[in-house]
């Protein structure tokens, strides 16, 4: 009789797939893509799946967003520089994320990607119909005229009826609801408008659709709920040129723009902002918890470093043939009225193929106005290593006397020795500083 093995059945251990996870991310074309991931692939590797996916050539302008799981549902920002996992597990509702515009320009000719601008636009269409951008009647109807331009084409009188646009979501609810004759009256003044754009390439409504956008109120804004010192309830905006700081019983706002304020500070709920002048007092304002607080004084980093990155550089050299100055937009500033004898001359400025062009533009496309210089002064710039002594001296805080600038998070410091050298551990790039004033070195809290 013959002998008999029994082995024991071993199941197969598969490494790759402990390590790996697959993530959807949500288009803002209503498509999807999942990516497969690493569990210590950080955020912007992510990013830069979905970007090289989709053919973004400037991905710099874009963020990916989730839902939160503490308090009532709101949108938070992934951080690039941190593994995505972590985060997600740590605070967002489920494994979806949303591929959202996070940093917001002031001149449409900065972008110089056809399908970085056509995200861009479908971006702003999105916060215009949701109410994010304020516009009255007579706004909404030229953007949703450049909006059917853009997707549909040239008007077509047997295609695009009434009946036919009525389906199309073009309008945000407050609009149509301050508007006496309702939707009906807002889209017939939309379809006249339409129809005078026939000529027009798909490619220049959106770009047109963006340049009228930028100047409407609540563009490039997140705003939190907060209260002053006087317990007043107050709403505090992150722009893209400065934070905004309004009254939500009064018609009031203050503006401070980024190179007024010296310092952003965060202690627990609260949030402080210094300027630069001698003679105006800090403004500190007070969260409902210490997360949503810590979170606001993150995005208002990231956002000025954008600023100083994107913003500085490239539109100095602008200023002397455009009207448009980043630093004098005021938050209240409604959009100056569209004049559509204008368009052929906006017409000819536009540079762009369409995502949406379904015929051959009878325009040729142009070659951008934008010389080397100015696409350099896109790419950010790199500070070569300190030499041994001068990171002896930031590491053991024996600089000479001299004044650095940062910004202070002091969520878990308890001692004034230790806030200093948290303070002192968070020293922001020479080429950051040079907005941010004089700071202080002293004891806080």
């Amino acid at each position: 009789m013959p002998f008999k093995f029994h082995l024991k059945k071993s199941r197969q251990y598969n490494v790759i797939s402990k390590n790996q996870y697959v993530i959807c991310v949500e288009l803002l074309d209503t498509g999807s893509i999942e990516c497969t991931l690493d569990v210590q692939s950080l955020g912007h590797e992510c990013l830069t799946n979905v970007a090289q996916r989709l053919g973004l050539g400037q991905p710099e302008f874009f963020g990916l967003s989730y839902i939160s799981h503490h308090g009532s549902p709101a949108t938070r920002w992934v951080q690039m520089d941190k593994p995505l996992k972590r985060q997600l597990e740590k605070e967002a509702r489920s494994f979806n994320l949303r591929l959202r515009v996070m940093y917001f320009i002031t001149d449409v000719q900065l972008i110089q990607d056809e399908i970085t601008r056509y995200h861009y636009y479908l971006q702003l269409k999105m916060d215009v119909i949701d109410g994010r951008i304020h516009c009255n009647s007579r706004e909404a109807s030229t953007l949703a005229s450049y909006s059917m331009q853009a997707e549909f084409g040239n008007y077509d009188p047997q295609r695009h009826t009434a009946e036919y646009l009525q389906q199309c979501i073009l309008f945000s609810k407050n609009v149509i609801q301050a508007d006496s004759s309702g939707q009906d009256s807002l889209l017939s003044a939309a379809i006249v408008r339409y129809k005078n754009l026939s000529g027009l390439t798909q490619a220049a409504a959106e770009e047109l659709y963006v340049s009228i956008a930028v100047h409407l109120e609540g563009y490039g804004r997140e705003t939190f709920a907060a209260k002053d010192d006087a317990n007043n309830e107050i709403f505090l905006g992150i722009s893209m040129n400065g934070i905004i700081i309004g009254y939500s019983n009064v018609q009031l706002t203050s503006f401070y723009r980024w190179k007024d304020i010296s310092n952003v500070i965060n202690h627990k709920k609260t949030f402080k902002i210094e300027c630069q002048a001698e003679n105006e007092e800090p403004k500190q304002f007070h969260f409902s918890d210490a997360r949503t607080a810590k979170y606001v004084w993150r995005l208002c980093i990231s956002q000025h470093t954008f600023y100083m990155q994107h913003q500085e550089s490239n539109l100095v050299n602008k200023m002397s043939n455009s009207h448009l100055d980043p630093d004098n937009i005021d938050v209240r500033d409604e959009i100056r009225d569209v004049n559509i004898d204008n368009e052929a001359k906006a017409t000819s400025q536009a540079h762009f193929n369409s995502c949406n062009d379904i015929s051959s533009s009878p325009f040729p496309v142009a070659a951008s106005s934008i010389n080397l210089d100015t696409l350099r002064a896109l790419l950010p710039s790199y500070r070569p290593a300190p030499d041994y002594d001068t990171a002896v001296q930031r590491k053991y805080n024996t600089a000479p006397n001299g004044s650095h600038h940062y910004y202070a998070n002091q969520s878990n410091v308890h001692s004034p020795s230790l806030a200093h050298e948290v303070c002192m551990s968070t020293i922001i790039s020479p080429e950051l500083s040079s907005l941010l004033g004089n700071a202080v070195n002293r004891s806080r809290y």
